[in-house]
């Protein structure tokens, strides 16, 4: 078993000389037989070593899993940190089920005994079987790639060196070294999922193929190569289409939709969420359209339109400055909007009309100097070009189907009289070039 261990340790980079670890020992065989593992290598890896005990308090006998732990950790020499969290009680007041709770404060437990122990290491007892387990969990749950990797060797700072060892084994090896532990009877209750695929669905596979736990941890490991192949790909995919403001819908959608789901996977991730399948495949419908909002996990979203998608807060805070003031003539970059302006006289064109909506010809001589660019203002009105009445800007911008997200930091240029131009959207009337007016202000908008 030892030799296997090493095996770990070595392939996956799991420890390094020198190094603090605290391991996690719940009082089963498993756990047990890391700690007493890791004790007989300890020399050999320079190890400093801390034992952890959380107490769940779900069963009523867990006084005796602590005493367990506590005489192996007194019979090895070792320091132990122990602590006792109502799980149940946890699970009522965050509204989660007992398993989730459990899982929680057994990570914040671990982050904060590994604190007080110095240790940038946590090492846990999962084991080959487990990593089969959960392939099967996952499988019988749809996942994808990511999921059917199983448990990985590390984590960080989470390792597990018993990762190529059997369950079997590591209690093979307790009952050879003589290694009290105890058997949880939580484990028993095939009402849950994971207990049920260990006591019927593992065993019945084993009667096909007696290596079926070994054939799964393999196929798990190839997997998990072929998403960290994936990941690649989509970081380069990601790369080729991304701008200062997000991510460039037009080389976006030119990509296979796999790979758009890739990238969107990636990009959420990036923002601190990771995405469900369906938030996946909502955002590159989205992307399909051109438009649209996805709500995400954790009051994030995917907002997709004016070419760009990006990922964001729906209610994000739009403190700017009033306003930007720009040249007659020349160039303005504004950073904070993401927009830059280039400005110059030019002779009258035989037509009026732009080549394209982010191109304005303005009449210099009805302009009210200085030039200001700003955001829309509550109450904003325009007299739009060839119209006689006015409008409320919120609505040319809606009419304009720019994204609800984006209105509240579109663009204007605006003089001493008012708004002349709503970048991309419409021209002011009262801004139009008169008839005897021989040069005109060209101005072009464009996306920094």
């Amino acid at each position: 078993m030892l030799a296997r261990v090493q095996e770990a340790i070595r392939r996956y980079g799991l420890l390094g000389p020198g190094e603090r670890v605290l391991v996690a020992v719940s009082g089963g065989a498993d756990s047990l037989a890391l700690l007493y593992a890791l004790d007989r290598l300890r020399d050999e890896f320079s190890l400093t070593l801390t034992v952890a005990h959380l107490d769940h308090g779900i069963r009523p006998d867990t006084a005796e899993d602590l005493a367990l732990v506590q005489g192996a950790a007194a019979d090895l020499g070792l320091p132990l940190i122990c602590d006792r969290v109502d799980v149940p009680a946890l699970a009522r007041a965050k509204k989660l089920n007992l398993e989730e709770a459990a899982r929680l404060a057994r990570q914040e437990f671990l982050a904060r005994a590994a604190c007080a122990a110095g240790a940038g290491k946590i090492a846990l007892g999962h084991t080959r079987t487990d990593v089969a387990e959960t392939v099967l969990l996952h499988l019988l749950r749809g996942a994808g790639p990511r999921g059917l990797r199983g448990i990985l060797p590390a984590t960080p700072p989470y390792i597990r060196p018993l990762i190529l060892l059997s369950r079997e084994e590591t209690r093979a090896f307790c009952a050879r070294e003589g290694i009290p532990f105890r058997d949880d009877p939580t484990n028993e209750d095939r009402r849950l999922l994971r207990n049920a695929i260990r006591h019927e669905v593992l065993p019945i596979l084993s009667c096909r193929n007696p290596r079926a736990e070994e054939a799964l941890a393999r196929a798990a490991g190839l997997l998990a190569e072929a998403e960290e192949a994936l990941a690649w790909a989509a970081d380069l995919a990601r790369a080729e289409v991304s701008r200062e403001d997000g991510l460039d819908l037009e080389p976006l959608r030119s990509l296979p939709r796999s790979v758009q789901a890739l990238v969107v996977r990636r990009a959420g991730e990036e923002a601190g969420v990771v995405l469900a399948q369906r938030h996946v495949e909502a955002v590159v419908e989205a992307i399909r359209r051109g438009r649209g909002e996805v709500h995400l996990p954790r009051g994030l979203s995917a907002q997709i339109g004016s070419g760009i998608l990006r990922f964001g807060s729906p209610d994000r805070d739009l403190a700017l400055p009033p306003a930007w003031e720009v040249p007659g003539e020349g160039e303005a970059v504004i950073g904070e909007l993401g927009w830059a302006f280039s400005l110059r006289r030019v002779p009258r064109p035989s037509r009026l009309v732009p080549p394209n909506p982010l191109i304005a010809y303005l009449d210099p001589h009805r302009l009210v100097l200085p030039l200001l660019v700003r955001t829309p203002r509550p109450g904003d009105r325009l007299r739009p070009f060839g119209l006689t009445g006015t409008k409320r800007v919120r609505d040319l911008l809606m009419e304009a189907r720019i994204p609800r997200w984006e209105r509240g930091r579109w663009p204007l240029l605006c003089d001493g009289a008012g708004i002349a131009w709503v970048v991309g959207v419409r021209q002011s009337e009262d801004h139009r070039v008169a008839m005897e007016t021989n040069e005109v202000l060209r101005v072009e908008a464009r996306r920094l």
